[in-house]
């Protein structure tokens, strides 16, 4: 498989070299909701309270309180999602995570610019016209530096923070892609595998799709005698004819007749009824004479009776 940055960055199941994805994206969600509610409450409580602010301060609040708010209910959801391995909710919280750093750079971008114009300002004013002394001079000028540096790196923390849980949530979200793909398809095979297949208007099971007569799933063509319709009447003590299918046979050895017994010979359903009759008729034979020989002095009648019914006097 070729080298591919994507599933380098967006395709491990591991954060922080060994902890999983999962909890990760748990323990985001739990930081998301209790963040981005307090944000909320404060956003929208100061929008309340304050009167005097301009429009576009109002605007301004307005925004980020509305994108405090969305990121507070996306983080409900992944927090669900997590836990109950939801698709369609971890899905949901990793769009929203990246629209959210969006608009975070670009707000970064701009206090960057404002604080730069503001501590430059302030240097020119304060430290060069209202401040004398050079020392003191070169004291606030660093201070501005300093102030300045420090609200850049809280910013590029919080913005590489915020990227790299927007990472870990896409992580979560391709192995659950991975992982239903997987459940999917072994439940696709397993379907496949009894499915029925139509068949010149009967249905066999479906084992597989090869057509190589070595394989263990092969089906043979079914020969059209056996399915089409007859009008001769079936008669099951017709010797058959018919090839047989059993490939322990070999080459062109034919099935052996109905009629044909294990211990040779052969005979027709006539001659099994003929013999079937002259067993009885003796049988009878048998009877009359030991019927005669144990009760000679039986009148015809009795005699007859007994006969009839099969009894035997002692």
């Amino acid at each position: 498989m070729p080298f591919s940055y994507r599933q380098l960055f967006l395709g491990g199941t591991t954060f922080c070299c060994c902890l999983p994805v999962r909890m990760g994206v748990i323990s985001m969600s739990i930081l998301g909701c209790l963040v981005a509610g307090l944000l909320t409450v404060i956003l929208w409580f100061e929008l309340e309270s304050t009167t005097d602010l301009t429009s576009q301060e109002r605007a301004a609040f307005v925004i980020a309180a509305l994108t405090e708010t969305i990121l507070f209910a996306a983080s409900i959801f992944g927090l669900v999602g997590a836990i109950v391995r939801k698709q369609s909710f971890t899905q949901i919280y990793a769009y929203i995570l990246y629209v959210h750093f969006i608009i975070n750079l670009g707000v970064a971008a701009y206090l960057t610019y404002e604080v730069t114009r503001v501590t430059t300002k302030f240097e020119n004013l304060a430290c060069q016209a209202a401040i004398k002394d050079p020392q003191a001079q070169g004291q606030c000028t660093g201070f501005l530096t300093f102030a300045r540096w420090v609200y850049l790196a809280i910013a590029s923390t919080v913005l590489l923070v915020e990227l790299y849980g927007a990472i870990i949530v896409t992580r979560y979200l391709n192995q659950l892609k991975r992982e239903k793909g997987s459940a999917q398809a072994m439940r696709m095979d397993t379907e496949n595998a009894f499915q029925l297949k139509v068949r010149n208007g009967h249905q066999y099971s479906k084992l597989d799709e090869s057509t190589n007569q070595h394989f263990p799933g092969y089906l043979p063509p079914l020969d059209s005698y056996h399915l089409e319709s007859s009008d001769v009447e079936f008669d099951p003590y017709t010797e058959t004819v018919l090839p047989s299918t059993n490939g322990a046979l070999g080459g062109d050895r034919h099935a052996l007749p109905i009629a044909v017994g294990y211990g040779g010979g052969s005979w027709t359903h006539d001659d099994i009824v003929t013999e079937e009759k002259g067993r009885s008729k003796d049988i009878d034979e048998e009877s009359v004479a030991a019927e005669a020989k144990y009760s000679p002095n039986l009148p015809p009648y009795e005699e007859s009776r007994f006969i009839g019914s099969g009894r035997l006097s002692s």
